[in-house]
């Protein structure tokens, strides 16, 4: 008997039950940890916009300054902060600090509003450790408050909250919210706390009763599926058909080193799926870049090993007159971003400023509003889909500036050259040499760009949007690219091949690529623009 839709509501129902039990009891109501115990509540008392709301803007809009700049799509958070528990929180008990985070939005600036107690040491600050003067009464030098790598979270330092000690966080935020992920959400861990690192987020006895109903429901309504399921599942069920996807080989992907991360995330399902398959992603010996593995796969493909064995990740479509015999074949939309060292101290670059940095108008990044430091240029070689995709969609009809560099930091290659400017073969080597640099700039796919493997790079605003899959489809965000696997011909029918080529259009493909930041081909229409 095939048990598993049966099993599945039965297991939610018992859950749902359980959770409704402890929510009664108060045993599931955050907050409830007995003493003596470290314990921080946060509660959000306010979260909300600035400014006209979207249904009157036509009529008046307000517009919100900071230090002289408008916030874009500004909002404001109240959060709260106390010592719940009954014990005293000192620095040495916090191994990890209180975080908050923001639903997607960026944060514009942090004040310590109102407070009952201010710890020793507790100042506001951003990542350019700048202290506010409003601040500044009887504190000792001491850490400060951080905005986060990126700009999108809020790091506490380490404080000391005695019992009942409180303290209210006033945060300006911009940018639209992602509704698909939660609001203020806040993330610790102590020495010596009960459940959930001993930091609690605050609840009304109205969201208690919510709790509560929310778990009954759930038990209830999934109670009812396995009744439903119990009487329409037949009794026996044959057996999975063998996967059509599952074809004993071995094939290489070679390109783009942009894209190669989603594809070698997708090829590992497949050969957890299927032991017999063997997927290689860039192996070593393989060429790199979009355009040079499409002219590899161009001369070589005449070979039927070659031919039958071969993919190409292209950053976009390559010249179709310059390899007639190969065939695209589109999977997704990569979105890439524009990358700085944070020294330079700028958050978002328009598309005529850009062009003006690769074409040497400006040279230093004081010139657009950030610190009195030179500009280095890392740019990608021209076998490179990226460096395509960005000259086409942000330098548009305007040529770069010749290479003038080797090393990234001095103008090696042309003598008294005031701009530097280097290429680097592939994104990893890129996003290290901006990290490195104070003052570099360049650009990489969006999730290779907020890896944390590079602390010290930040990313680009283009003309105050982010790089959202969701700015994309709308056609706000222009950065982006259709990303090709290539073929040399039509793969031939029960291939390896040809059933890689479709299991990229699988549901669990489709996982994969949105959790590396792309859009699938079937989600969105601009494949086929």
């Amino acid at each position: 008997m095939h048990l598993l839709p049966v099993l599945i509501p039965l297991v939610a129902a018992f859950i749902g039950m359980i959770g409704a039990i402890l929510s009664v009891l108060g045993f599931a109501r955050p907050g409830r940890i007995p003493r003596p115990r470290r314990l921080v509540n946060y509660r959000v008392h306010y979260d909300d916009w600035l400014g006209a709301r979207p249904d009157i803007k036509g009529v008046a809009e307000l517009v919100v300054r900071r230090k002289g700049q408008d916030v874009p799509d500004a909002s404001l958070a109240m959060i709260r902060i106390s010592n719940e528990g009954g014990l005293d929180i000192a620095k040495e008990h916090w191994v990890m600090p209180i975080n908050f985070t923001f639903d997607g939005r960026d944060v514009v600036g942090v004040e310590v509003s109102d407070t009952d107690h201010v710890p020793p040491g507790l100042l506001t600050g951003d990542q350019e450790q700048e202290r506010l003067d409003n601040f500044g009464g009887g504190l000792s030098e001491g850490q400060t408050i951080q905005i986060s790598k990126g700009k999108k979270a809020l790091a506490l330092p380490r404080i000391e909250l005695n019992r009942k000690d409180r303290i209210r966080l006033l945060v300006l935020l911009s940018g639209p919210r992602d509704h698909l992920r939660p609001g203020v959400e806040g993330d610790a861990y102590i020495k010596g706390a009960g459940r959930r690192g001993g930091l609690v987020r605050e609840v009304t006895p109205k969201r208690e009763a919510l709790y509560t109903f929310g778990w009954t429901g759930f038990a209830l309504i999934s109670l009812a599926a396995a009744i439903l399921a119990i009487l329409v599942v037949k009794p026996f069920s044959s057996a999975p058909p063998v996967a059509t996807y599952c074809v004993p080989g071995n094939i290489a992907v070679e390109g783009s080193t942009a894209f190669a991360p989603s594809v070698e995330g997708i090829a590992q399902r497949l050969e957890r799926a299927c032991s017999s398959a063997t997927v290689q992603t860039n192996p070593g010996g393989s060429t790199i870049g979009s355009v040079g593995a499409a002219a590899a796969l161009q001369d070589s493909g005449s070979s039927a090993s070659v031919r039958g064995t071969h993919l190409v990740m292209s950053d976009g479509q390559v010249n179709p007159a310059a390899y007639p015999s190969l065939v695209p074949h589109p999977v997704a939309i990569v979105i890439f971003r524009v990358v700085v060292n944070r020294a330079a101290k700028v958050s978002s670059l328009t598309r005529d400023q850009l062009v003006g940095i690769w074409t040497g108008r400006y040279t230093n990044w004081r010139q657009l509003g950030g610190a009195d430091l030179h500009i280095d240029i890392v740019s990608r070689t021209t076998d490179s889909g990226t460096r395509a995709t960005f000259d086409h969609k942000i330098l548009g009809s305007t040529t770069e500036i010749a290479q003038s560099s080797d090393t990234c930091t001095s103008p090696d290659l042309i003598s008294g050259d005031p701009v530097i400017r280097c290429e680097k073969s592939s994104t990893g080597q890129l996003l290290t040499a901006v990290n490195l640099i104070p003052g570099a700039i360049g650009y990489a796919d969006s999730a290779a760009a907020t890896s944390p493997a590079y602390p010290n790079i930040d990313q680009i605003q283009l003309g105050g949007r982010d790089a959202s899959p969701q700015l994309v489809n709308n056609g706000q965000y222009p950065f982006w690219a259709v990303e090709y696997l290539y073929t040399y011909g039509k793969p031939a029918p029960g291939s390896l091949l040809s059933a890689f080529l479709g299991y990229m259009a699988t549901d669990t493909a489709a996982s994969v690529l949105e959790s590396k930041g792309d859009i699938p081909c079937g989600l969105t229409t601009l494949c086929a623009a």
